[in-house]
């Protein structure tokens, strides 16, 4: 009997125990139902082939990460920073550019002469004007001109150019002085693309451009010709008898004496077709001729000078250029003292 009562009681048991862990895999599974239906809700707006989220932000930083890179790359080159600039400014109602060339005035370019009125109205119109609708390439503008030649010299100095290459010659088709490289048009002079401190002469200031452009590209020795330089016309010289000649050398003067008084008590116009001389009388007139090339020139004695050994005459700029002295600075001449 007691038996019995033993084994029934551990049936009863047995049955608890499966009804009860029954009864807590059924709960289970209710509260897993709520989630796992609003999991089947939300799917249907997934892409089918959607991937782990860790996953596609680790992807997706990778690949911004490779675009940075790219877009530094991209920005990173070898390229020489630009050695010429541009300085404008407006002078007596004219538009000037000038280039510089590490750090050195080169060439100026001029605009066209305008009256006030016109200058003023064209400033008036402009602020109204939009600028989309403003002319970008005007080839009377100065700026426009000196960009477009400082870009080229900066290319030329980014490719290594071997500043010999630089020279500047007389084009007889274009009737003008151009600078030039093999490969490459630089620069063509003209009366409104002159020498910042001008020697006015084109041909002058042809040369020094263009030495100065060898020198700050590529430290090349200045040139003191130009191929098929064209002489000038033949000035008026005067017929009158000579008394008696000398030779040595000539020098010139100008810029800085200009507007000052000479010897004689004139204003000085470094212009005008004179000369300082040590002991000639004023207002004798001297025929001097370039030996380097034959040129020559009369000169009114009015002023006193030089006063360096071995120089016989210090000529005026405007007589300089005449024979071509202003671009070496000194040069050998005869002297015809004329009656």
């Amino acid at each position: 009997m007691r038996n019995r009562l033993v084994l029934t009681g551990l049936v009863a048991a047995i049955t608890v125990s499966v009804v009860s862990a029954l009864s807590i895999s059924e709960a289970n599974q209710n509260q897993q139902t709520p989630n796992s239906t609003a999991n089947q809700s939300s799917s249907p707006e997934e892409p089918e082939n959607a991937v782990d989220e860790s996953k596609s932000t680790e992807q997706k930083e990778e690949t911004d990460a490779v675009k940075v890179g790219e877009s530094q790359s991209s920005g990173l080159t070898d390229e020489k920073p630009a050695i010429a600039k541009i300085h404008s400014y407006q002078k007596e109602g004219r538009s000037i550019a000038t280039l510089y060339v590490r750090n050195i005035p080169v060439a100026t370019f001029l605009g066209p002469k305008e009256a006030k009125d016109a200058v003023a109205e064209k400033t008036k119109v402009a602020t109204v004007k939009p600028e989309e609708e403003q002319e970008a390439t005007d080839p009377q503008d100065p700026v426009w001109r000196a960009t477009r030649v400082a870009a080229i010299v900066n290319q030329l100095d980014r490719d290594g150019i071997d500043a010999d290459k630089i020279q500047v010659i007389w084009d007889k088709e274009r009737k003008s002085y151009v600078i030039k490289t093999d490969a490459a048009h630089v620069l063509e002079m003209s009366k409104l693309t002159i020498l910042p401190k001008t020697t006015k002469d084109i041909g002058d200031d042809a040369l020094k451009i263009t030495n100065l452009l060898r020198r700050q590209i590529g430290e090349a020795k200045p040139l003191t010709t130009i191929p098929g330089r064209p002489k000038p016309p033949a000035p008026n010289i005067a017929t009158a008898p000579v008394r008696y000649q000398v030779s040595g050398e000539a020098s010139w003067y100008g810029p800085g004496f200009n507007g000052n008084y000479t010897a004689n008590g004139e204003i000085y116009n470094q212009s005008a077709l004179t000369a300082a001389h040590k002991t000639l009388p004023f207002g004798t007139r001297v025929r001097v001729t370039n030996l380097y090339n034959g040129r020559s020139v009369v000169v009114r004695i009015n002023d006193r000078g030089p006063f360096i050994p071995g120089r016989i005459i210090d000529l005026s700029q405007g007589a300089a250029q005449v024979i071509g002295v202003t671009s070496s600075g000194v040069a050998p001449v005869r002297m015809d003292i004329l009656q």
